[in-house]
């Protein structure tokens, strides 16, 4: 869960600036984190729902191959389910001027960033403006890929 660091980094009363720096390297982290998973989830609900026998089978084992979350990765997961799920992802990112689709390939660098050692500039600001980013992305793909709701 990302709400419970968010706040602390939003509100860190007591905490060195040190600690505050990796506090918010992490949340990056945990974020595209965040965001992996709840690709994986709705994707793994989503044929679980609506397949079964050998479909099933082949379809799981190849949602367990998963790439960096990037725009242009998930657009491509999505068109193999149908180019329309594709086209919404894309008419959702291009909103506010590309807004999260910016925000999306910025966490997975800072993320690629910080896992290889190079993360030295992140300021707290941006750490909880693409924590909310990928909130408001996750939401999108929760409520987007509802197998109860699609097709």
């Amino acid at each position: 869960m990302l709400r419970p660091l968010i706040l602390l980094i939003e509100e860190p009363e007591g905490v060195s600036a040190e600690a505050l720096g990796w506090l918010c390297r992490l949340l990056v982290v945990r974020s595209c984190g965040h965001l992996e998973q709840t690709v994986k989830h709705c994707l793994r609900g989503y044929v679980q729902e609506k397949s079964g026998g050998y479909v099933r089978s082949f379809s799981l084992t190849w949602l367990e191959k998963s790439r960096n979350p990037t725009p242009d990765a998930l657009s491509g997961v999505l068109g193999r389910f149908d180019m329309s799920l594709s086209d919404d992802w894309i008419a959702f990112l291009a909103e506010n001027d590309s807004l999260l689709h910016d925000d999306l390939s910025a966490l997975v660098n800072m993320r690629n960033r910080i896992a290889h050692g190079e993360n030295e500039g992140l300021k707290r600001e941006r750490a909880l403006k693409l924590a909310y980013s990928t909130l408001a992305i996750a939401d999108w793909w929760i409520t987007s890929f509802n197998p109860l709701q699609r097709f």
